[in-house]
């Protein structure tokens, strides 16, 4: 029989044990694991990457166990071969930020130790965290399983991605865990049982990796079906253990000025509870700390216009005047009670004289828990800064940003003014807001400005002098706004299918408010879904969000929201910031509001014609319920994993319940069909492998050892083997029948043995 083994050449041999090395693998997946938190768009070249570079390197290894002097010359010019190309993607990375995302620079080290979500994407200084990652890990896992094994060291590396991923509170895929939890299961099967220690001998490899086997999927199936608790989560301790809570949190605050896009990232996977601001308010706010007016299609990101970071106008100690709703209305309408033929003209004469009804005043207190960079987050609708702890000079850009002259440290504190959310609900407000909509907007506050002007100049009281210079101010400031406004935020990419559907949303409406309400409530009656798990792929956008998936979060409803906005005639603009919603329950803040990373929001802002910015909601998911369907995520997401864990986990098993049975059906049918010689060559070299034979044993061996086992008298197909495989015989029909026969009762003599052995096991223990 030895002549008809066909063995596989050393270079396939080589190829097979080296491309499916477990600790190759191994490797390879916590490598791919690490880049997938840096870039998941484009993961796919890192997995290729993560393969290829470790099976370089630990052919390298390889060599260096065999020549130690040599090899570590080697591996000391490899090191120096990563070095080089870790420097290019490091001067590459720096010059990144000013050529493609025109910020600011930022060191490799800054980036490095920054949470991701606070960042714009750098694929240079991604690929620079490769290359050092991938030489270390890879240095360090053949070390520690081919040359030292240690159980210790061992766990260390697999919980490196989990640190990673905690460090920025980032929700590691589920499959990812799996993944992570059964290979290192398996490499530590592989390294301290399939390998001799000492003087012990390991025999029976293959059933070693076959029980393990079955241990590990009748773990899982264990694992998915039994019932988990409910669980009330205390994330204190292991924040303050791996996830460097206040480190982190404090990075995100204080390079938002680092930003000069925005992507939605922040918004998706935040899981942390630690708090950023304590506010002192009578009911929960939404927060602005960004503005971006800038959008494009292909990457799916906003960039920030001139207008969203000029510098401030007119910087001021405290109090810092920003806005009082209805002040430009109120504007208008003087102008109207001033010339008669201007309210005339403009439909005003019956509001000429009278002023707006402004809502209720209101003030909130905030306080900086961590040190928070140079923005100071505003409430929707603020006035004025009345009051800070913050000793520096506070300033604002046109698009209502407050910036701190020097960063705001940990407790310092502001207290605002604001107006509450009711302008719009009073009848007359509203009445005179749609009237201003229907005009020559920029030509109407071109002759309010004149008008006001001359009145100024003309009167001699200096108390109704200043008064005039407000309203005069306010219309100038509006002015340049609203002209940058038509500039900027007006443009949706000429995308036919979005005007389609935004002239159909606010077909017969007259008036940009009320088009604006029928845009926001568009989503909640269109079955859009807020989907936190939802992974967008390559090339989405807002139109395919519009269109197509019907599914994101924060970021896709309000950038579409911008976008038929600006398809309706309407300025808009993307904002972030926070929607403050929750009280803290225990602590020394107890009772007062808290702003956590979670509570991040991304939100639109509409110019509505006569009053100004106004913001709008159009997630689906907002307030109680989005924090409802955030708490049961994960829950979520593990059920679900859990069901197809199971099903994989349960087909496995019975997969290899039932492969003896299949594969002997197969067999047999296979057989059947072939030629007589070709089937008695293949029983014998089956039933060789079933009884445990080596692949060079002769026929005659082979029948030896089935009938000292079993009792069963092969012998008659040992010779018709040995006719066909070294005569060049051509057997016949009977032939085939009897090889097949004499198979088919040494087959199930074996599975009876195998009964009678367990049985007798049984007895004895």
């Amino acid at each position: 029989m030895q002549k008809n083994v066909k063995t596989l050449s050393p270079t396939a041999e080589f190829l097979i044990r080296t491309l499916l090395d477990p600790i190759l693998l191994y490797t390879a997946l916590i490598m791919s694991v690490l880049m997938y938190h840096y870039y998941d768009k484009s993961w796919a070249q890192f997995v290729v990457a993560s393969y290829a570079v470790t099976y370089v390197l630990f052919r390298l290894f390889d060599f260096m166990n065999r020549k130690k002097l040599l090899g570590g010359v080697l591996y000391i010019f490899a090191g120096y071969l990563f070095y080089l190309a870790a420097v290019y993607f490091g001067r590459r990375g720096w010059d990144y930020y000013e050529e493609v995302l025109q910020t600011k620079n930022m060191s490799y080290g800054l980036w490095f130790i920054t949470p991701q979500l606070a960042l714009d994407y750098n694929i240079w200084y991604s690929w620079l965290t490769f290359t050092l990652f991938s030489f270390f890990m890879a240095s360090v896992i053949y070390y520690f399983t081919r040359i030292r094994y240690r159980v210790f060291m061992g766990f260390l590396i697999f919980i490196i991605p989990f640190l990673i991923y905690g460090k920025e509170y980032e929700k590691m895929p589920v499959i990812f865990i799996i993944l992570l939890a059964a290979s290192y299961i398996a490499v530590m099967v592989y390294c301290r049982q399939l390998h001799n220690v000492g003087n012990v001998v390991i025999v029976g490899k293959r059933d070693i990796l076959t029980s393990s086997g079955i241990f590990i999927v009748v773990l899982t199936i264990i694992a998915s079906i039994m019932p988990k608790p409910v669980v009330k989560e205390n994330r204190e301790a292991i924040e303050n253990f791996i996830a460097a809570e206040r480190f982190t949190d404090r990075l995100v605050a204080s390079l938002s000025g680092f930003k000069g896009t925005s992507t939605g990232s922040q918004f998706r996977g935040v899981n942390s509870d630690a708090l950023l601001y304590v506010a002192d308010a009578e009911e929960g706010l939404r927060f602005k700390t960004r503005t971006f007016s800038e959008y494009d299609y292909i990457s799916d990101s906003w960039s920030a216009y001139r207008l969203d970071q000029a510098p401030s106008r007119e910087g001021k100690t405290i109090p810092l005047n920003i806005c009082v709703n209805g002040q430009l209305t109120d504007s208008i309408l003087k102008a109207a009670s001033l010339d008669k033929s201007f309210a005339k003209k403009y439909g005003l004469e019956k509001y000429a004289g009278k002023e707006s009804k402004k809502p209720e005043v209101k003030e909130v207190g905030l306080i900086s828990v961590f040190d928070t960079g140079n923005i100071v987050p505003v409430p929707q609708f603020v006035q004025k800064v009345t009051g800070a702890s913050y000793e520096g000079k506070l300033s604002y850009v046109p698009t209502g940003i407050v910036i701190a002259e020097s960063p705001i440290k940990v407790q310092d504190g502001f207290r605002f003014e604001y107006s509450a959310d009711t302008f719009f609900t009073d009848p007359q407000n509203k009445a005179i807001i749609d009237t201003i909509g229907k005009t020559d907007y920029r030509k109407m506050l071109s002759e309010a400005l004149g008008i006001i002007d001359d009145a100024r100049n003309n009167e001699a009281d200096y108390s109704q002098v200043r008064k005039y210079d407000k309203l005069y101010l306010r219309i100038k400031n509006e002015m340049a706004d609203y002209e940058d406004a038509e500039h900027s935020e007006l443009d949706y990419g000429e995308k036919v299918r979005i005007k389609e559907l935004a002239d159909s949303i606010t077909k017969g409406l007259e008036n940009d408010y009320d088009k604006a309400r029928a845009l926001e409530m568009y989503f909640f009656n269109n079955d859009y879904i807020y989907d936190l798990s939802y992974v967008k792929s390559e090339g989405e956008n807002a139109e395919n969000f519009l269109f197509v998936t019907h599914r994101g979060v924060c970021y896709e409803y309000a950038t579409a929201m911008v976008m038929l906005a600006r398809a309706s005639g309407i300025p808009a603009r993307f904002c972030e910031g926070y929607n403050m919603q929750n009280k803290i329950k225990t602590g020394k803040y107890a009772g007062q509001y808290g702003i956590t990373a979670r509570d991040a929001h991304g939100y639109p802002e509409l110019y509505i014609k006569g009053f100004g910015w106004v913001s709008f909601e159009p997630t689906v998911t907002s307030g109680e319920v989005q924090e409802e369907v955030e708490r049961g995520e994960a829950t979520h997401k593990l059920s679900s994993a859990g069901i197809v864990i199971f099903i994989a986990a349960l087909l496995a098993l019975l997969g290899y319940i039932c492969s003896p049975y299949i594969s002997d059906r197969v067999f047999l049918r296979v057989n059947r069909k072939r030629r007589p010689s070709a089937a008695a060559i293949a029983v014998i070299r089956r039933l060789s492998r079933l009884y445990g034979l080596g692949r060079t044993c002769t026929s005659g061996e082979v029948s030896s050892a089935v009938m000292e086992r079993c009792g069963v008298d092969i012998s008659e197909t040992a010779a018709l083997f040995d006719a066909a495989a070294y005569g060049g015989a051509e057997l016949n029909e009977a032939a085939r029948d009897k090889v097949l026969a004499d198979y088919s009762a040494a087959y199930a003599a074996l599975i009876e043995n195998r009964r009678k052995q367990k049985k007798l096991f049984k007895r004895k223990t």
